[in-house]
C-alpha cells in the first residue's frame, strides 16, 4: 500500500537507468528537487545538471546501488528494469520502476505546480488518461491566478 508524501531530496544520491523520455523526465525532476543524479544510458546523452555514465547494461552488469538513496529503472528492456528493481531492493535502495510501478517502492505522480501550490496526482497506473485529464483541468484553473 502506498503512502503519499513529499520528501526533501536535497543532497540525496539518485541513479536513473535509461534516459529516454520517461527516464529523462524523472532524472530532471530529481535534479530539480536537489538530488545528486547519475544517469546511466547506452547512448552518449547530455542532460544539464546530471552526471552521465555511458554504459551498455545487462542483468549481469548492474552496479552496486548501496551508495544511492533512490534508483529509477526506465530502460526500454522490461526484464532489465525488473533486474534493476530487484538489485535495488537487495541493496536496500528505494526504487521506481517506470514500466511496472508494482515492482518498485514508489511512484512518480503527475505534478501541477504554481507559485503557491504543488499538487500531485496519480491513479497508480490504473488509468493514466484520468491523471492526464485532471492535471490539465488543474493547470487551466490555476493558470488564472
Amino acid at each position: 500500500m502506498y503512502l503519499p508524501f513529499y520528501m526533501d531530496m536535497e543532497g540525496r544520491k539518485a541513479i536513473v537507468f535509461g534516459l529516454g523520455n520517461v527516464g529523462r523526465r524523472r532524472a530532471e525532476r530529481l535534479r530539480d528537487s536537489g538530488a545528486d543524479v547519475l544517469g546511466v544510458d547506452k547512448r552518449n546523452i547530455e542532460v544539464e545538471g546530471i552526471d552521465m555514465l555511458q554504459r551498455e547494461l545487462s542483468p549481469d552488469s548492474i552496479p552496486s546501488l548501496e551508495d544511492y538513496f533512490l534508483a529509477v529503472s526506465a530502460t526500454s528492456d522490461k526484464e532489465l528494469n525488473s533486474q534493476i528493481a530487484r538489485k535495488a531492493k537487495e541493496d536496500g535502495v528505494l526504487v521506481n520502476q517506470a514500466g511496472d510501478f508494482e515492482d518498485g517502492d514508489l511512484v512518480f505522480p503527475a505534478v501541477v505546480e504554481t507559485v503557491k501550490r504543488k499538487i500531485s496526482l496519480t491513479t497508480l497506473g490504473n488509468d493514466p488518461s484520468i491523471t492526464k485529464k485532471a492535471k490539465e483541468l488543474l493547470e487551466n484553473e490555476f493558470s488564472k491566478e
